[in-house]
């Protein structure tokens, strides 16, 4: 069987500020973040820069809140489309794993990653994240 790919999507609230509660940056639960990023655009279909090549159906994203530094949200690849010259990644979000995880966000600490834009997760992350989603199961 081969591995689970785990991919991490870079969101940047601020990109989002009508819709984004005044203390956006420093509440400790995410879910008005979150919910304000899906008032701004469809939140099952992002654009990719990178990784479309790679990225397949199945694999699991979390969303990566860039400027507050944690992962707030965690899906299912659905699928990887083309329109034009741009590539999206359409995902199933795990509607109860990521209304745990705005409650209580996962900090960059915890899995060591940063991401600039759209990449795999590296395997300490993957572990990482593996033990902290078995903690919260």
């Amino acid at each position: 069987m081969a591995a689970e790919t785990h991919w991490l999507l870079p969101i940047n609230p601020a990109a989002h500020g009508q819709h984004m509660p005044a203390d956006w940056r420093t509440r400790q639960d995410a879910t008005a973040v979150w919910e304000a990023i899906g008032r701004s655009q469809p939140a099952d279909r992002w654009c990719l820069r990178t990784g479309y090549r790679t990225m397949t159906a199945g694999d699991t994203i979390w969303a990566y809140l860039s400027q507050r530094q944690e992962l707030c949200a965690t899906g299912a690849v659905r699928e990887v489309v083309r329109e034009g010259d741009e590539w999206f990644v359409l995902v199933d979000w795990d509607v109860e794993r990521t209304a745990q995880l705005c409650r209580t966000p996962i900090p960059r600490e915890v899995f060591g990653q940063v991401p600039m834009s759209v990449s795999r997760a590296g395997e300490g992350a993957v572990g990482a994240l593996r033990a902290v989603s078995r903690r919260a199961t």
